[in-house]
């Protein structure tokens, strides 16, 4: 009884602490709920958590992400933070009580200027008194994962003579939110995995008279900083599939659009046995083993294979030509190119000596190789089976995952380096944004050449399982249209010009299974998104890349993730960058950041970032500096951070001093003919007099040089923007590229010779 006694009263004690800690203590109370969160369901990286401050007035900025922020910003801080939330935040009735327990901040309406001027002076109040404050200033939840527009900047917020610390703080996350806000409902995104991946980024001090914009940028900045590196638990390409097939090993990865199918288990025995015959060649010093295949099963096991065999893929373009993809990968030092007979022959290229047959590599694997193949992935624990087939890269995310050769559309083919590191930052990136689930399916019509075709429809499906349906050419409409329809493909990828094409063979039923489509490499045409959403009542969505950001940098989502692929916000815009990637516009002369709305040269900081160009360290300094890519394309970025591509830099002409992007011109006479497809293209030319003069190649019979020259005259065009009659030239077809682009040095080429 005595001690019945005791532990009674013990308990009765803890009960009363604890509800003192609760009702006096909110921050404690925040502190214990954190702790349990990152011992349960929450995984919480922090990074540069020695720039807050123990003492003196702080106030922190930063981005609001999920409901929980608050959570996370105070486990931080040594101090109570006090929050200032907007009041339509506070009026959501599920969280009304939690923010009146942590005594947060009203911040009014702006129209309200009375309470707007009373917050200000509780405000500085509470700093003069040296405590914390934190602001969201985007105002609300994000709805995408992105940044949103920061509505003012922190001056006005600071008491006059006292020197407050502004610390920047970006929160981001891996693998969904868990709570969220969307059209006033509590709404729960279930986690991909758990723990959920939580990351903060805490910069050091910044000028309280930054603008909002600026401080947007930075937070940006912090984003991109935070996720430059390996995160936890990250793997290259090659082992994330053997885990995966490890665990499902009769779940099918990749398909051919013929039907036949592969299951992960056979395409790891596939892999397993070809990363031997790999090893056994000579490759010489390069450690590149070329890839010329088109898109099928047998070329994901392919990649596979070298990728096991601690060699790095180089996937030869085959649509520029047997001369320049040869000269390319000869350039490269590639000496041993994997292909086989069949596909030369439908290229009609020859046999060249680099060239290895997979027809005889097949014919040579005996029986007892595919049986000691298939007991080894059989029997060894998994991680055990990685470091046994790719002892050197099985574990190293920093090493090179492919070579990919640039499109050459301004000049000679660029051999480019990207790390697994790089591969997974930018999937990592488009997986959050998409709304993955496990019903996806994506269809492989982009060739592995093309940067986008590796990353969305190799590397993704072998990280996360999306099942991909393989078609051989991408020019192919019928068969593509007819792989959306029996797959059921949900995700479609797909250049404008190729797009074009496939709903020309498309009835709406085929196309009923899609809910999102994604489109890049070229301009998206208005005609040619009004028919799509005509045909399917689905949005184009426009993204931007290039195969040295690995290639995904923007997409245009709409605000909410829950409307994803049916709405699309800033119609022209190219989007807002990927969670991690951080973009900024400099002048071309100074090199310093502009502001909003100001075109410039585009620049991109982010684990995205290329290692560097094969064998080129001079072009490789001439695009990256400071840890920033430059695009080479002019773009500006308005005040809620969506970019605007005015032009590549190569796509100006200089006429009288002045710099005429041939894109816009392009844009006005393709509104003026009012067609979908892609009709003329401009480029410039030497002129005595003015420096350059524009000349339109035109491939329409019914195009009337005068008329639209009189059309642009009527849109009011400036002058030094309309070409003359006579500089319109009618020629059969436009020069592209295998991607779909204008071949811009082909261009040029056509004009120089008039």
């Amino acid at each position: 009884m005595h001690w019945d006694s005791i532990l009674a009263a013990v308990l009765s004690l803890a009960v009363v602490i604890g509800l003192l800690i609760f009702f006096l203590k909110p921050h404690w109370t925040l502190k214990i709920i954190v702790w349990l969160l990152r011992h349960t369901v929450v995984n919480l990286r922090v990074i540069g958590g020695a720039n807050i401050p123990e003492s003196g007035p702080v106030l922190i900025v930063s981005n609001h992400v999920s409901l929980i922020d608050l959570l996370l910003i105070q486990s931080i801080s040594p101090r109570p933070v006090r929050f200032m939330i907007q009041q339509e935040v506070l009026e959501f009735v599920p969280t009304r009580f939690i923010f009146w327990y942590l005594g947060v901040i009203k911040v009014p309406n702006l129209r309200r200027p009375k309470a707007m001027q009373r917050f200000f002076e509780r405000s500085r109040a509470e700093l003069r008194k040296g405590g914390v404050l934190c602001l969201f200033p985007e105002g609300g939840i994000s709805g995408n994962g992105g940044l949103m527009r920061f509505k003012s900047g922190v001056a006005p917020l600071l008491p006059a003579g006292v020197q407050v610390s502004v610390i920047p703080v970006r929160i981001g996350m891996l693998w969904g939110r868990l709570f969220t806000i969307f059209r006033g409902k509590l709404k729960y995104q279930k986690p991909r995995t758990l723990p959920v991946q939580f990351n903060l980024n805490i910069g050091d001090p910044v000028s309280p008279e930054l603008s909002a914009f600026q401080l947007r940028q930075r937070i940006s900045e912090l984003g991109a900083e935070a996720e430059m590196g390996p995160q936890p638990n990250e793997v290259p390409i090659h082992t994330a599939f053997a885990l995966r097939a490890k665990r499902h090993p009769f779940a099918v990865t990749y398909y051919d659009a013929d039907g036949a199918r592969v299951t992960n288990f056979e395409m790891l025995v596939r892999a397993a046995i070809l990363s031997k015959k790999i090893r056994a060649l000579d490759i010489g010093e390069s450690g590149y083993v070329g890839v010329l295949m088109p898109n099928c099963t047998v070329l994901a096991s392919l990649m596979l294979g070298v990728m096991y065999s601690d060699r790095t893929p180089a996937v030869i373009n085959f649509s520029a030509g047997a001369d320049v993809a040869l000269e390319a990968a000869r350039r490269a030092g590639i000496s041993v190119i994997l292909t086989s007979r069949k596909f030369l022959a439908k290229l009609g290229w020859e046999a060249a000596p680099e060239m290895v047959f997979l027809e005889d590599v097949a014919k040579s694997v005996t029986k007892r190789e595919k049986k000691r193949a298939a007991l080894r992935i059989l029997l060894l624990p998994r991680r055990m089976l990685v470091r046994r087939l790719a002892p050197l890269s099985g574990f190293n995310v920093q090493r090179q995952a492919v070579l990919l050769f640039s499109s050459g559309s301004t000049g000679r083919p660029k051999a480019v380096m990207l790390t697994h590191r790089n591969i997974n930052c930018d999937l990592w990136a488009f997986w959050r944004v998409i709304v993955w689930s496990k019903a996806d399916r994506i269809v492989g019509n982009l060739p592995l050449f093309h940067a986008y075709g590796f990353t969305v429809e190799f590397a993704f499906p072998a990280m996360s399982g999306t099942p991909t349906v393989y078609v051989v050419n991408p020019l192919d409409s019928a068969g593509v249209v007819k792989a959306i329809e029996e797959f059921n493909i949900t995700i479609l990828t797909a250049t404008p010009t190729f797009l074009q094409n496939y709903i020309r063979k498309a009835k709406p039923e085929q196309l009923r299974p899609l809910r999102l489509v994604i489109t890049g490499a070229e301009k998206l045409r208005p005609e040619l998104a009004a028919k799509f959403r005509a045909l399917t009542g689905l949005e184009i969505i426009e993204g931007y890349g290039c195969t040295e950001l690995s290639p995904i940098v923007t997409i245009n989502l709409c605000n909410s993730i829950f409307q994803l692929g049916r709405h699309a916000d800033h119609p022209g815009s190219i989007g807002t960058p990927l969670p991690g990637i951080h973009v900024r516009v400099v002048d071309p002369d100074t090199g310093f950041e502009l502001g909003p709305d100001q075109p410039g040269r585009m620049q991109v900081k982010s684990g995205i970032v290329m290692k560097g160009y094969l064998n080129d360290p001079e072009q490789t300094r001439n695009v990256l500096r400071d840890g920033y890519y430059d695009t080479g394309d002019i773009a500006r970025i308005d005040q809620d951070g969506y970019v605007y591509i005015t032009g590549r830099a190569s796509r100006f002409s200089k006429i009288g001093g002045e710099m005429v992007p041939h894109e816009l011109v392009e844009q006005a006479i393709a509104k003026i003919r009012g067609r979908e497809e892609r009709e003329v293209a401009v480029t410039g030319r030497g002129d005595a007099k003015r420096g350059e003069r524009l000349v339109v190649f035109y491939t329409p019979d019914d195009l009337d040089p005068a008329a639209i020259v009189e059309a642009l005259r009527g849109e009011k065009m400036p002058n030094l923007w309309i070409p003359k009659a006579e500089d319109f030239v009618k020629i059969d077809h436009l020069p592209l590229l295998g991607s779909g682009k204008l071949d811009l040095k082909k261009l040029r080429q056509l004009a120089d010779g008039l």
